[in-house]
């Protein structure tokens, strides 16, 4: 509760640092009844789950036959919720989040209902949504669902829809009047919350899905960020807008921000979300769900988030862990291990966007190894001893004592990579533990070496001498 009261305030404060920050007539939203707790969760632990879109984005005609993006459907997201419940929901995983298209054709034309509110797209759902949430439910799962930021053009350009729940607002009334385009494809028009029609309209969407029951939500497009600069794609008023009205409608979510947000807006992203994406797509376009190249280019720009993720601070947010199937994940074993290596010790959200029916070995491993997914709750984010060079180090002292500590070769041939002791603060002999093949490897006094394959890794824990464990 410390950690929702804190955002209330922070949220408060932040109306000011946005006026005052924007050129434009740009307010914080009202907030309702600020008695109650915000809408977003809490930031108690990094959410553990799944997403749609890695399938959705990869360029295999076997996966997406309807064309791009057409992966989405009923069926498919029922299949992955029943393998999530018999495969993963042991080990804690809980959303199932549908992503970009639940409201589009095949041919991604976007639809809408007479209020201008995303419309459920029938042929993607044919028992409708609310079949498909209620259906996930009942698994003992969470359901999670995805919005890009502003209002879409069609719901302004095909109509003047007016607004559920509003007796005098219509979408024309919620934009600036010279139709400035916002998120990070300028497929929407910027709201303009000088004009109290578009709050409505958030809440107009934020009652739906509390009505659908929604436990989830991704707001696409943020900025200051998404490759977009200016005031017109600055969004932090319409976060704090989703935030109220969610709290309007009584429904607790968890907020998660996307995409490559701006590292200078941290502080917001804290105040507003429970995690924000820290880069780009991890996914490759191509003919598997992602490839190295997705992978290797986090461990440099997670660096400076490090200090802004943690409890009651939220979450840096490493996009889809896609390590569960080898055949499709476009990785070699020892860079899904090495993936779900920097996602476990940077206390990321642990989401699959793998084909959870075909889970190989190596997979349903990486995913559900206890003692991994202990350390990625715990929300401590290690750091690296240097980023220089190929061999590195990464660590983080735990509050029970022990220290996790992990050893990576991003090199293109195998390679020893050492840990010293003295410049992870750890002071005489030591026990080591490998997580990942759960088993105990001695003891250790000054550093400890291993050589390990090119994009390889080894997860260790790490106890010092006479330490109860």
């Amino acid at each position: 509760m410390r950690a929702l009261k804190n955002r209330r305030i922070r949220l408060a404060a932040l109306g000011v640092v946005i006026a005052a920050a924007a050129t434009a007539a740009t307010v914080l939203p009202a907030q309702a009844d600020t008695s109650r707790p915000a809408a977003t969760a809490g930031d108690s632990t990094p959410y553990l789950g799944w997403s749609s879109w890695s399938l959705q984005a990869m360029r295999d005609t076997t996966v997406n036959p309807n064309g791009s993006y057409s992966w989405l459907t009923e069926a498919n997201v029922l299949a992955q919720a029943h393998a999530m419940a018999t495969k993963l929901k042991a080990a804690g995983y809980t959303y199932i989040n549908l992503d970009a298209g639940w409201w589009r054709q095949w041919d991604w034309t976007p639809e809408y209902d007479a209020n201008g509110r995303y419309a459920v797209d029938a042929a993607r759902f044919p028992d409708g949504l609310q079949y498909v949430i209620d259906q996930i439910h009942a698994l003992g799962l969470k359901v999670g669902i995805y919005v890009p930021v502003g209002l879409e053009k069609g719901a302004y350009d095909n109509g003047d829809f007016p607004i559920a729940g509003s007796k005098s607002c219509s979408t024309h009334d919620t934009v600036y009047n010279d139709l400035r385009t916002t998120n990070g494809w300028d497929s929407s028009y910027k709201l303009d919350f000088s004009k109290p029609c578009a709050q409505a309209w958030v809440d107009s969407e934020t009652a739906q899905f509390a009505k659908w029951g929604i436990d989830f939500l991704k707001i696409d497009g943020v900025g200051p960020g998404s490759n977009r600069n200016g005031t017109n794609y600055d969004n932090r008023d319409e976060i704090a807008a989703w935030d109220a009205g969610f709290r309007k409608a009584h429904r607790t979510v968890e907020i998660q921000l996307s995409w490559a947000l701006s590292l200078g807006y941290a502080a917001d992203w804290q105040n507003l979300s429970n995690s924000w994406r820290i880069e780009n797509d991890v996914e490759c376009y191509c003919s598997t769900v992602t490839s190295w190249s997705g992978i290797s280019r986090r461990f440099n720009d997670v660096v400076n988030w490090i200090p802004f993720a943690g409890k009651g601070k939220g979450w840096n947010n490493l996009d889809s862990l896609d390590v569960g199937v080898g055949s499709m994940d476009g990785l070699t074993d020892d860079e899904r291990q090495t993936a779900a290596t920097l996602w476990t010790i940077e206390a990321a959200p642990l989401y699959s966007g793998d084909d959870l029916t075909k889970l190989d070995d190596l997979g349903v491993a990486l995913l559900t190894n206890r003692a991994a997914i202990a350390i990625d709750q715990a929300g401590n984010p290690a750091r690296p001893v240097t980023t220089s060079g190929q061999q590195q180090v990464w660590w983080a002292k735990n509050s029970n004592g022990s220290y996790t500590v992990a050893l990576f070769n991003l090199g293109s041939a195998a390679a020893p990579v050492t840990a010293q002791w003295s410049s992870l603060d750890i002071d005489g002999a030591v026990s080591l533990h490998d997580v990942w093949k759960q088993s105990d490897l001695g003891t250790s006094t000054t550093s400890y070496t291993t050589t390990l394959p090119s994009h390889g890794s080894q997860l260790l824990t790490v106890w010092p001498a006479g330490s109860h464990h």
